[in-house]
């Protein structure tokens, strides 16, 4: 009876402290990779409770490195959490992580997890990065090294405060380690590691975007759909973990082709996109109410939740359709953005009303060259970290 109640004891304690965050995917695997010089992996952590969350530490073997975008946990918020590591062997690997909070109960445990077929030893550009790989603009990041505990020493790596006081420049916190180890401050400086995603996690919000593309026969105009399929296929390259992509399809019916996929799974979202093809009558308006359901059943809370309805705009939204759209989304907030193509005069104000109501942007597409930045650019103008 004692170890009956001693079990639920310690249960309830791991869920009180479980029910204070909740996690994108706490266990990522990266399955099997080749030629790896470096393993990466992002989380986005929220925080469930009704007052602040700290985050005041994490746990881990010797040589993995975790960073935390902030320490301080407002309710409803969110944080970034990136781990990564250097593999010394091939073979399966599973790495666990334990952050500790200021909520009651047991640590809030990460996994990352997969197996490492070969290593790069001498190319530092083989990186597996859990996310989007490395291509564009260079952002320097601090990161918090974590060391294997051993009980002769104190192993507790405080998360560095990112918050900055009113008026007053912002400061990189350094790295803290080991009070064994502590050298001068000039020697505990770590090499800085390059976040080269153009969606920088430090600088944009997770987003949850659901694409609503027209396939009616009014754009089977190649320069329409084809130019539509680049633009996607670009944003889907640059990406994140992180984000989720919902893919849509609408004519005479609505079809969802994909639903709620992660950024990573690039070559799965652009063969959907790729294999778009034109055809029936346009029903816009159910489109855009079944779209929004889909925008809310992923929705991520402090995130950029956000519809792209991409159409030459031949169909009405009316005032009833447009009274649904506001009253499902509640407390919630989904934005609506149309990209228009083609030079009818009423259609595009019609999709400029559209997006007036959906509290989103209007964007007029007229060439390839331009596409690719206009979509990309609209979903880091509402992902922005202000």
């Amino acid at each position: 009876m004692r170890f009956f109640i001693g079990f639920l004891l310690l249960s309830f304690r791991a869920f009180s402290q479980n029910s204070a965050i909740i996690v994108d995917e706490r266990n990522k695997d990266i399955g099997s990779q080749e030629n790896i010089y470096k393993v990466r992996a992002d989380y986005v952590i929220q925080n469930t409770l009704a007052k602040n969350l700290y985050l005041l530490r994490a746990d881990a073997e010797k040589g993995i490195t975790v960073r935390a975008s902030k320490k301080t946990m407002k309710p409803n918020d969110t944080t970034l959490i990136v781990v990564e590591f250097i593999p010394e062997a091939t073979g399966k690997f599973s790495k666990p992580v334990n952050l500790i909070t200021s909520a009651e109960g047991q640590p809030f445990q990460l996994s990352l997890s997969g197996t490492i077929k070969s290593i790069k030893t001498d190319d530092k550009t083989a990186c597996f990065y859990f996310g989007r790989p490395n291509r564009a603009g260079v952002k320097e990041t601090p990161p918090i090294v974590v060391y294997e505990d051993h009980p002769k020493r104190d192993n507790s790596n405080k998360i560095p405060d990112n918050t900055v006081a009113v008026n007053t420049p912002k400061v990189t916190p350094e790295p803290i380690i080991h009070e064994t180890e502590k050298k001068p401050a000039e020697a505990t400086k770590p090499q800085p590691i390059k976040d080269e995603s153009v969606l920088s996690p430090e600088l944009y919000k997770p987003n949850n975007i659901v694409f609503l593309v027209d396939v009616s026969s009014s754009m089977k105009d190649s320069t329409k759909l084809g130019v539509l399929q680049y633009s996607i296929n670009y944003l889907i390259e640059n990406l994140r973990p992180t984000d989720r992509v919902t893919l849509i399809s609408y004519a005479d019916s609505v079809k969802v082709l994909k639903e709620g996929l992660s950024g990573n799974n690039k070559e799965e979202l652009s063969e959907a996109v790729r294999k778009l093809k034109a055809r029936g009558l346009t029903k816009g308006n159910k489109a855009i109410l079944f779209s929004l359901d889909k925008a809310l059943q992923h929705y991520i809370s402090g995130g950029n939740n956000q519809i792209i309805l991409a159409t030459d705009g031949k169909f009405r939204f009316y005032s009833e359709d447009q009274q649904k759209f506001r009253s499902k989304q509640g407390d919630k907030q989904v934005l609506l953005s149309t990209i228009a193509f083609g030079d009818d005069k009423d259609a595009m104000s019609n999709l400029k009303d559209i997006a007036s109501i959906g509290n989103g942007n209007f964007i007029h597409i007229k060439s390839k060259n331009k596409a690719k930045d206009q979509l990309l650019n609209e979903i880091k103008e509402h992902s922005l970290i202000r």
